[in-house]
């Protein structure tokens, strides 16, 4: 296995390396990075910025706002917190459960090697003591699966809370006062006072002993080619704002598996335009469903049709079928 670690507190950059090893790079063995952003909102690739996060605040506060193109919700991270991503070259089976398996299941037995109680509950989130630590997404491109997760270790839990806005549905139907409530820090689970540099030291050499890590150095070419991906995409605001629909038509609902957003322009009874939105786990690109339903007639009858012939798992994880008509025509 390849081991990265990339000297920049650019979330951009970062994201742009993913892309760069998963898309341009002859990568025949899996790759591994430990990285840090300055503080930073970072939204999933299907969600609207404006209902996420409060750009007033992040402005005040110089937070980076940044796109990744995996699903999921917003998280943000500052120099306190740890990054990690796993590319595995061919992706076999479940991509859910590469993420449990793979990714997940290596990350909650360094921290409970380090004395950590962790554990992993729910869709995609590593808990201590009920509380989240860390938060896993993934996408898969040309056959190969990139899955990344954030780690708060010592972050501004308070910041944290006034930069994501809280959807009230979620707040709801957790039975949770809010977000700051259900987070935690994993210094405050330590037996002793241990710095973010010395927990990444202790957290990397832990991993070494699940993986064969050699390291890699990005060569000035690789640089380029980073560099050029983050100008034209992570580092673009058509990029990060571009998501955020104007349609005539729109309905949303949440689900266990997360919520879903539906934006439609209807013309003549026909669906002439569509955008899918929400923090569900889908690891395919969002417009190859989105194609399906544009063209189609705007009735139950039509859309279930269309639907049965597709596969949603790629797109929506765990969101049905049903789920997603009852979205669309359940109000």
């Amino acid at each position: 296995m390849l081991y990265v670690t990339p000297n920049s507190q650019d979330a951009a950059f970062h994201f742009s390396v993913e892309t760069y090893f998963l898309e341009h790079f002859p990568l025949d063995q899996p790759l591994f990075m430990i990285w840090q952003a300055d503080r930073c909102a970072m939204l999933g690739v299907n969600q609207v910025a404006a209902a996420e996060i409060d750009r007033d605040y992040a402005k005040r506060e110089q937070i980076q706002i940044v796109r990744r193109q995996s699903g999921g919700g917003t998280i943000y991270t500052d120099l306190d917190t740890l990054l990690y991503t796993l590319i595995l070259p061919q992706a076999e089976g479940d991509v859910r459960e590469i993420l449990r398996e793979t990714v997940a299941g290596p990350i909650v037995r360094a921290l409970n090697k380090l004395g950590i109680p962790a554990e992993l509950k729910g869709r995609n989130d590593i808990l201590v003591a009920g509380k989240k630590v860390s938060g896993l997404a993934q996408y898969a491109r040309n056959g190969r699966v990139c899955t990344h997760g954030s780690l708060l270790y010592d972050a501004d839990l308070d910041m944290l809370a006034g930069v994501l806005q809280v959807d009230d549905e979620k707040i709801r139907s957790k039975a949770i006062r809010s977000i700051r409530s259900r987070v935690t820090n994993l210094r405050e689970h330590m037996a002793g006072p241990v710095s973010t540099a010395a927990f990444w030291a202790l957290l990397a050499e832990t991993l070494a002993q699940e993986w064969d890590m050699q390291t890699y150095t990005l060569t000035d070419t690789d640089l380029m080619k980073i560099d050029e991906i983050c100008r034209e995409k992570y580092a673009n605001p058509a990029w990060t704002f571009g998501r955020d629909p104007k349609f005539s038509f729109s309905s949303g609902k949440r689900f266990p598996a997360g919520k879903i957003e539906i934006f439609l322009d209807v013309a003549q009874g026909k669906i002439t335009a569509c955008s899918i939105c929400g923090d569900f786990l889908g690891a395919a690109p969002i417009c190859g469903l989105e194609q399906v339903l544009t063209g189609r007639a705007f009735c139950r009858e039509a859309i279930a049709d269309a639907l049965a012939r597709v596969d949603l798992q790629p797109y929506l994880g765990e969101i049905t079928q049903g789920q997603l008509l009852s979205c669309i025509f359940d109000k």
